[in-house]
């Protein structure tokens, strides 16, 4: 059996057609709702559409890390899919998953491509590489924005494997892992709150422990994207990001790198800051709000413990 544990938090209307397309689509699939505190009409609108649906409630936000681990523990089967609820499922693409999973013993884990409105894959969000002192400099100082922009203005964008690969870390919006896997590594590691990092660090343990991931382009799930940071203000996403950021570093590769990054961040933080007095880098906000947003971001990750010198 495949479970699929589906984390929700005031995910409005996309969650019943996440669980729609998984009943039309994946019907051998068992669903499990883990709602973390909605505050929204999210989980009544699918429970209307849905009265069988089985959901796990949470008093409050216990982050996207525990409601993970309380989903996959809690569901049957030694297959678990982690599906986030600004997904749809196309016809076949669960059992695709699947077969890729359990064709080989060494594959730990699968993850499926994120397609969007122009039916194109996610280049920049289905296959990442691990984080790097590197990456981190090359997002701070905006020499990632430029990237991508210039990513955008080539014809063909940038490829993602045509055929099965091995990968290191798949999106986790979308992401096939064997019970065996989260049983050997413990799962999600729920210090990091609420969110961000937390899938990085468990496909870091993964590869660590000896397991392979696999992205498989033929198993294709509509992405609308960006539900969960249209719901939190950008100082607190950002706030957040870093922090988890900065534990990354700091449990995989060491104090004194996750010294380096948290000087990058602050270091970038600042320059945001700077440079949005001059011209937002937030749209839809004034100068002084976007500069406020950089400013507050960096006060808070100045005053974090995750790493102290």
């Amino acid at each position: 059996m495949i479970s699929v544990v589906v984390v929700n938090w005031n995910s409005g209307r996309l969650l019943q057609r996440c669980v729609q397309s998984l009943r039309d689509h994946a019907r051998q699939c068992r669903v499990l709702v883990v709602d973390n505190a909605s505050t929204d009409t999210s989980l009544e609108l699918a429970l209307e559409a849905h009265p069988g649906l089985t959901v796990l409630t949470s008093g409050y936000n216990t982050g996207f890390a525990a409601a993970c681990n309380r989903g996959w523990r809690a569901a049957q089967g030694e297959t678990i899919l982690f599906l986030n609820p600004d997904t749809e499922c196309f016809p076949g693409s669960v059992d695709c998953m699947e077969r890729t999973l359990s064709g080989d013993r060494t594959v730990w884990a699968v993850g499926g491509c994120l397609v969007g409105a122009d039916g194109k894959p996610q280049a920049d969000f289905n296959v990442r590489r691990f984080p790097s002192m590197g990456s981190a400099a090359a997002e701070m100082f905006f020499v990632d924005g430029l990237r991508r922009a210039w990513r955008r203005n080539r014809p063909a964008g940038r490829a993602v494997p045509g055929n099965a690969a091995d990968v290191e870390q798949p999106a986790a919006a979308c992401l096939m892992v064997k019970r065996t896997a989260l049983l050997s590594t413990g799962g999600f590691d729920e210090a990091f709150y609420p969110a961000w990092f937390e899938d990085v660090d468990l496909c870091l343990r993964i590869h660590k422990s000896g397991g392979r991931i696999r992205f498989q382009p033929r198993a294709r799930f509509f992405h609308h994207g960006g539900y969960s940071l249209r719901q939190m203000d950008r100082r607190d996403f950002l706030t957040y990001f870093h922090r988890n950021q900065i534990r990354y570093f700091n449990k995989h590769r060491g104090f004194q790198a996750a010294l380096w990054v948290r000087r990058l961040v602050l270091a970038g933080l600042f320059l945001r800051a700077a440079v949005s007095l001059a011209y937002p880098l937030l749209e839809e906000t004034s100068r002084g709000k976007s500069a406020r947003v950089f400013w507050d971001a960096f006060k808070n990750i100045a005053k974090s413990r995750e790493v102290s010198a």
